[in-house]
């Protein structure tokens, strides 16, 4: 049940990452270079043309209708652009592309994979429909480099699960100790076989000499015995708990899928879009509500934001491997008067933290059920757990400290509060972090985990594990 809900919500958080990036994007460094042609618009005007009707046709305005505005959410307003497009004339049944051909743009042809350009104002768009065209030409843009974005995207997420899950759960190479087995077996089996013949062998010149072939047929016998010992007892190491490779291939599997749905899903809206009537409920007007795409945007090179993106990512990460492994902090379920650091568990595969106030926070997690057994069983213990905070940088303290200051403040477990917004590019921002909290020095709590166990505590006071 983790596996889909992780993909989902891990890929969303990582576009709402890049929509941060990606909301003044164009994606067209050309597009912006003849974007600066305002103050040179009437430089040609008395160039001459093939026809007189082409001449007519691209002779620009000299009126002050055709003076240029700021590109500015102010210049939308006091042409009334939202107005003009919500209610123009028959504009439910007309699309952009008529819109466009009706003010003398030709093949203003926009959509995924494609680029409709605006050309200039008062050649021949009178300027109001131009700035309109220009926004539609910026909301394509915009729609074209979010397609790239989601690839991106969900391939720098794969790149940041796959070195965590290799990091966290590595694979045990058994092959030496297969073949040790196969070679002691295989040798137990020669040296049966070779006895045998050679007591065939004497049998055949009729010169057993009893007691030295008996002795000697029984040492090799103790051999074989030994050998066959040694094949079968030689025990294989226990491969880790969690395979890296399955865990990788499950979220490979998941990725593309989720890649390709989001991908059609957008593409087709964009379509949508694009083939609704300008002023219908479902049209671009409220795309460009407000001037929204009217201010001229840089580009934004893709790769140049992934170390904006590593730390919160290698953080969101993190927390959604844990939570798949059913992981939850506990507090005050021990006193501080271990081994580790300030009194905190000890070993290289437990999470934990002691404050100075000699209060312990573990990291742990709901283990398999216990043999013979149909109950649960709490797991202090993580495979390679250092890897969290030597090899990523979050320390048990930060991943403890972050968790409780997020359900204190929001008093919910898992509480996520960028679903429908960006999230923040610090890892140490409100509910990056965010594993649930089991605290055990509320009295109930407690009372509860000194009668039923600290797991059955913490079930009973809400937690989602």
């Amino acid at each position: 049940m983790l596996l889909p809900t992780f993909v989902f919500n891990y890929t969303f958080l990582i576009l709402s990452v890049l929509s941060l990036v990606l909301f003044t994007a164009n994606g067209d460094p050309q597009a912006l270079k003849r974007r600066n042609f305002i103050g040179s618009i009437f430089q040609n005007s008395g160039s001459t043309s093939p026809s007189s009707s082409q001449s007519a046709l691209q002779k620009p305005e000299t009126n002050d209708t055709c003076k240029p505005l700021p590109f500015t959410q102010e210049t939308w307003q006091q042409l009334k652009l939202d107005d003009y497009l919500k209610n123009y004339p028959g504009g439910h049944n007309t699309t952009i592309a008529a819109f466009a051909e009706s003010k003398g743009v030709l093949n203003f042809d926009c959509g995924i994979n494609l680029r409709c350009y605006a050309g200039q104002p008062c050649y021949p768009t009178p300027l109001k429909d131009w700035y309109i065209l220009f926004a539609i030409q910026q909301w394509n843009a915009q729609r074209n480099l979010m397609v790239k974005a989601i690839s991106f995207a969900i391939n720098f997420v794969e790149a940041t699960i796959t070195n965590l899950l290799s990091s966290m759960f590595p694979s045990i190479d058994t092959l030496t100790i297969d073949l040790f087995k196969v070679d002691f077996g295989v040798n137990s089996a020669v040296t049966m076989v070779s006895n045998t013949l050679f007591l065939d062998i004497l049998a055949m010149f009729h010169s057993f000499q009893l007691g030295w072939n008996l002795f000697f047929n029984e040492i090799n016998n103790i051999i074989v015995i030994a050998m066959y010992g040694v094949a079968g007892f030689i025990p294989i190491p226990k491969g880790p708990e969690n395979d890296a490779y399955t865990l990788w291939s499950h979220f490979t599997v998941a990725f593309d899928n989720y890649r390709n749905a989001l991908t059609d899903a957008f593409v087709k809206s964009t379509d949508d879009i694009i083939h609704a009537g300008i002023s219908s409920p479902d049209g671009i007007w409220k795309q460009l509500q407000n001037g929204t795409f009217i201010v001229p945007t840089q580009p934004v090179y893709l790769p140049a934001a992934e170390e904006d993106l590593k730390n919160v990512t290698t953080a969101l990460a993190v927390v959604q491997v844990l939570r798949a492994l059913d992981s939850f902090v506990t507090i005050g379920t021990d006193p501080c008067n271990g081994k580790g650091k300030n009194g905190a568990l000890e070993g290289q595969d437990v999470l934990s933290y002691c404050d100075q106030t000699g209060t312990m926070f573990n990291i742990v997690r709901v283990g398999k059920e216990k043999k013979g057994h149909h109950e649960d069983k709490l797991e202090t213990k993580f495979q390679r757990a250092t890897v969290i905070a030597d090899f990523f940088g979050l320390s048990t303290e930060f991943l403890t400290q972050s968790s409780l200051k997020c359900q204190k403040k929001f008093g919910k477990f898992n509480y996520f509060p960028y679903t429908n917004t960006t999230v923040p590019r610090d890892p140490s921002a409100d509910c990056v972090i965010n594993l649930p909290v089991c605290d055990c020095r509320e009295p109930k709590i407690k009372k509860s985990a000194d009668e039923h166990g600290v797991l059955s505590a913490c079930r009973e006071a809400g937690l989602p594990i």
